[in-house]
């Protein structure tokens, strides 16, 4: 009887750990208590914010009888970076004493024409700012870096069309 009690005593102790941890994950979940918990600091894409163009450099496509096909633009640009969420961020950035500043490289794919790819070099050429359109289409690809000992989340890539951005003098 006594090997039939420790199993059952083992048993009931296991139950009552699992459900205990179940309550403390519902509640948790339900008040928002999750300052245990490491999220990581995830920069967002620079939406209607003004976009320093540092560069670019373009590349043309062409078939095999020399007929253009397409063309890519890389436009490398510099901007302040804007990280969410923000309660997460050192006390520095918080307050706004030192910023964080990205350089990305905002592709812009599926040039249709060369005559539009000559229109955007002159663009591009005349003006030192840019800005992304609000409800236009972006892919980004992000990597991890640090910023003071925080895993950030960073933009690498902002993949666009054409008609997703508009330049600014």
């Amino acid at each position: 009887m006594k090997p039939f009690l420790k199993k059952l005593l083992s048993i009931l102790l296991i139950v009552f750990i699992a459900v205990a941890f179940a309550v403390l994950g519902f509640y948790f979940n339900k008040y928002g208590l999750d300052f245990l918990k490491r999220t990581k600091l995830v920069e967002q894409i620079p939406f209607g914010e003004v976009i320093e163009i540092t560069g670019f450099e373009e590349k043309e496509f062409y078939n095999s009888k020399n007929e253009f096909i397409g063309a890519e633009i890389r436009i490398k640009v510099r901007f302040a970076s804007k990280l969410e969420p923000v309660e997460k961020l050192p006390s520095e950035y918080k307050r706004g004493i030192e910023k964080a500043y990205s350089n990305v490289v905002i592709i812009v794919k599926e040039i249709p024409s060369k005559e539009l790819l000559d229109k955007m070099k002159e663009a591009l050429e005349g003006s030192e700012f840019l800005k992304l359109i609000d409800s236009a289409e972006v892919q980004v690809s992000y990597i991890e870096t640090k910023i003071d000992k925080k895993r950030v989340k960073s933009i690498e890539e902002i993949f666009v069309k054409p008609e997703s951005y508009y330049f600014i003098k």
